[in-house]
């Protein structure tokens, strides 16, 4: 039976064929020798069609990425984490010399945001959600009172689509708080490395200035720009993995958390299980305990399903 590869959060649907055609066509015609055009205002127009902000609220780059590594290189002092989340926040601190101060999630997954706001020198809070790798949403109420402190906040909103929950009517309110999201999960592109923030135009102002001249190839934004204008087929991909990640969720309960992404937690740790099985899903360093496991057709899932339900058996 062929290997499954559950473990990295990717969308299981390559691009929709009628974007796959467009994109063709365009690299048939494009101007390889030529600099993309300074800024992108192409592809900022077209995310600012997407958002309904404006173009001067909105940076691109080459993945969320890019932008969470400017955010912590420049933050100058420490950052404050809720662990468990996403392993690249601490190592950019640490590539830049900064101090981590993680603030563990509650038992229930939920931040702490009283504790949180103790530390008053900190120069950047990174708040993940849906959070990786435990699914849940961060409540508003907890944000709000974390962004009352007027320390700049980072909002890694990768999963946004899968979720249902959009933060963005905090920035109204907030000019401290810019959110990021990212075209590697509903929009099938991890392969083509975009995101982009949403935030204060002063805040995406200073942000832009870090920014080479050029900073995307055409490939990238170009893809971006069609993949926007045809959301009606992702969102069709988007309702798929939805249902599905209820489902499984609903066969597995007792083995797995509620989520709001696209990947259940496990609450066992079954890497080398599955790994035996040809299903490759996420060993968790930091949650020795347990695993993650991404969302993937309804045959990989039936799988994993199969799978699980034979651990619980023996």
């Amino acid at each position: 039976m062929e290997d499954i590869y559950l473990d990295k959060n990717e969308n299981p649907f390559n691009i929709p064929e009628k974007i796959r055609k467009e994109f063709i066509k365009y690299i048939k015609e494009a101007n390889f020798n030529r600099y993309p055009e300074k800024g992108l205002p192409e592809l900022l127009n077209k995310l600012a069609g997407l958002t309904g902000f404006s173009s001067e609220n909105l940076i691109a780059a080459n993945g969320s990425d890019e932008l969470l590594d400017m955010l912590i290189e420049h933050a100058d002092g420490d950052i404050i984490i809720s662990s468990p989340t996403f392993e690249m926040y601490s190592f950019y601190a640490r590539n830049y010399g900064h101090r981590a101060i993680d603030i563990p999630l509650r038992p229930d997954f939920s931040i702490n945001a009283d504790e949180i706001l103790k530390h008053k020198e900190a120069k950047l809070i990174v708040i993940c959600s849906p959070n990786n790798p435990t699914g849940n949403l961060i409540d508003r109420s907890s944000m709000e009172k974390i962004l009352d402190s007027g320390i700049a906040t980072l909002l890694d909103n990768a999963y946004y689509e899968f979720s249902g929950e959009d933060y963005t009517d905090l920035l109204a309110k907030y000019k401290n708080l810019i959110i990021l999201r990212t075209f590697s999960k509903a929009y099938s592109l991890a392969g083509m490395r975009i995101g982009y923030g949403i935030g204060n135009v002063e805040f995406i102002s200073e942000l832009r200035k870090l920014q080479a001249p050029f900073y995307m190839n055409i490939l990238s934004a170009k893809i971006a720009e069609i993949m926007v204008d045809n959301y009606g087929l992702i969102g069709e991909n988007i309702k798929y993995i939805v249902k599905e990640r209820d489902r499984v969720y609903n066969e597995i309960k007792e083995m797995a958390y509620p989520s709001s992404a696209n990947f259940l937690l496990l609450k066992k740790d079954l890497y080398a299980y599955m790994e035996e099985r040809g299903i490759h899903i996420r060993k968790l360093p930091l949650l020795k305990d347990k695993s993650r496991i991404t969302i993937g057709t309804e045959k990989e899932n039936n799988r994993v399903i199969d799978a699980i339900k034979e651990y619980v058996k023996k």
